[in-house]
């Protein structure tokens, strides 16, 4: 057999070799369909290289560009296909489409609304003018693409985008469920549901869902900065940083800017004056988180700026106005800005996709807040208690209803657990305690409170609360220690009324035989004695002190 061979060696290599290169050289399609777009790009610009003149190579580079997220390239080189001579007229229709796509993405609605017009009729046009529609404001051509949308996956998509852009979050998971039940291979549903669950604070079951997509793509830059928005609801800003971490800063352009923007906020505000000004209208949450940590550093002028000139759409754009005017309530005591923080707390609590959310309760809570109805208050608070369990903030708040509404035992246990020391310093803080511990009956621990503040700007205004708040529960001996002090410091005649009240109040209790009353008169005596003494005060002394000695009271 061997003898029998007729073709040569030589020949028989050389063609196995050729067909081994010809089999191992790889296809643009092959990059495509592993999403690997920088190689595709690579080589399209070897075959440009080589001389591949064909439009083409352009219209795929374009396109590689447009899915690496860079738009502006994918733009630019799609206008150059477009004035390229031998491109026939189909193509050009197209490459029309193709650039008011680019300009949406980019943030030029008003440009790629006029490519659009350009286009030829097709249902791709009319998703994205429905989309045009919706960013310009424009309910009338909302309405009119909206009734030519057809029952499609493409136009039920757009369709639940825009709920979701809406805040109808609730009809955005509808349409996502519905069209994931007939087609369950779009696995990229699971991240969209996620993203609503997301938004209506169901931060465990977004996890859950999210789950779903990343088990088959563990790289998603999408759906791992999900992840990591969840890990940050749900734990703490750590967690999410180091899951954010992951996506891998040179993978791609799409997403980048998202990711720097939360690794801000998982930072607490670090950096967010080197990077959160250049992502304003890039990144939708980027001017309301700017404005927030404006507001953290008490710069609400600031903060309003960067709010104003767009229209309040989403629940937190009316959160922070609303606390921005709160903030220049304070300042300037403008009525006209705690209408307008009342109103705004009151339109998200009361609207129909935040009424049931945390963030909803916590608005309308705000807003009786403000206007002074307490009992509405705790009913809202007692509502989602169990969420912040260890929030200084909402104890802080939940504690001042309880003590406008007299439960003094609950407000004097939440102010006790708070821990920031900034809330423990303020005055709010000071004179709520001071009340619970007088109404509860411990007035000598506001009288503590009293005397650790003396010096501080506060320390006349507390020992005015806590002398009043005294006398008016019985405590005489620590109404008669503030008001001496206060006679000391004002000597207005109605210092001194109190003062003599309180010694008169401590002189009843020991005619009375309360307990320990007896001391209490000798202390409070000693307060009307010595050199600075009132020049009334031995009207007082010496018949208590007469009256005293009669009944055998040592004083």
């Amino acid at each position: 057999m061997i003898l029998s061979r007729s073709k040569p060696a030589s020949e028989s290599r050389s063609s196995t070799a050729s067909s081994s290169v010809k089999k191992n050289f790889p296809e643009l399609e092959d990059f495509l369909l592993k999403r690997d777009y920088v190689g595709a790009l690579t080589m399209l610009e070897f075959l440009k290289h080589e001389g591949n003149k064909d439009v083409w190579c352009d219209v795929w580079s374009a396109w590689c560009w447009f899915h690496l997220g860079d738009y502006q390239r994918a733009a630019d080189a799609y206008v150059k296909v477009r004035e390229h001579n031998k491109i026939d007229e189909r193509i050009a229709d197209n490459i029309e489409m193709d650039i008011a796509v680019c300009y949406f993405y980019l943030g030029m609605y008003k440009e790629s609304q006029e490519a659009a017009e350009k286009a030829p009729t097709c249902t791709l046009k009319n998703r994205l003018q429905f989309h045009l529609a919706h960013k310009l404001n424009d309910e009338e051509g909302l309405m009119r693409t909206h009734a030519a949308l057809r029952d499609i996956p493409e136009d039920q998509l757009s369709l639940a985008s825009v709920h979701y852009l809406r805040a109808h979050y609730q009809e955005a998971i509808d349409v996502y469920k519905k069209l994931l039940l007939e087609r369950r291979s779009y696995m990229a549903l699971n991240v969209y549901v996620a993203l609503c669950y997301y938004k209506l604070d169901y931060y465990d079951v977004s996890q859950e869902v999210l789950g779903v997509y990343l088990a088959q793509h563990p790289t998603s830059t999408v759906a791992g900065n999900l992840k990591a928005c969840n890990l940050f609801r749900l734990y703490n800003g750590k967690a999410a940083e180091n899951e954010l971490k992951l996506i891998s800063s040179d993978q791609h352009t799409f997403g980048q800017d998202l990711v720097k923007h939360n690794l801000v906020v998982f930072r607490n505000g670090e950096g967010a004056l080197k990077t959160l000004p250049g992502l304003v209208d890039v990144v939708p949450e980027a001017r309301l988180n700017l404005a927030g940590y404006r507001l953290r550093n008490r710069e609400p002028l600031e903060a309003r700026v960067l709010l104003e000139p767009l229209h309040p759409t989403s629940p937190l754009h009316y959160i922070l106005r609303a606390v921005v005017a709160v903030r220049i309530y304070n300042d300037t005591s403008d009525d006209e800005q705690m209408k307008l923080a009342q109103q705004s707390f009151h339109l998200v609590g009361s609207s129909a996709s935040e009424c049931d959310t945390i963030p909803g309760r916590q608005c309308m809570a705000s807003s009786y807040f403000l206007a002074g109805h307490f009992e509405e208050v705790l009913v809202y608070l007692n509502s989602i208690k169990s969420f912040f369990v260890n929030d200084d903030t909402f104890n802080f708040n939940y504690a001042q209803a309880k003590v406008a509404t007299g439960f003094y035992r609950e407000a004097e246990e939440c102010l006790l657990a708070i821990q920031d020391e900034n809330m423990r310093s303020s005055f709010t803080y000071l004179a709520c305690l001071c009340r619970c511990h007088v109404m509860n009956k411990d007035a000598h621990l506001a009288w503590q409170i009293c005397a650790n503040s003396a010096g501080t700007p506060d320390s006349f205004a507390l020992l005015q609360l806590v002398a009043n708040d005294s006398y008016r529960m019985g405590q005489f001996l620590v109404a008669a220690k503030c008001f001496h002090m206060l006679d000391r410091l004002d000597g207005g005649p109605e210092m001194w009324e109190g003062l003599r009240g309180a010694v008169c109040g401590c002189a009843q209790a020991a005619a009375a035989n309360k307990p320990g009353a007896a001391a209490e008169l000798r202390d409070a005596l000693a307060l009307l004695k010595g050199p600075r003494a009132h020049p009334r005060a031995d009207h007082v002394v010496r018949p208590i002190a007469k009256w005293a000695q009669q009944n055998r009271i040592p004083i």
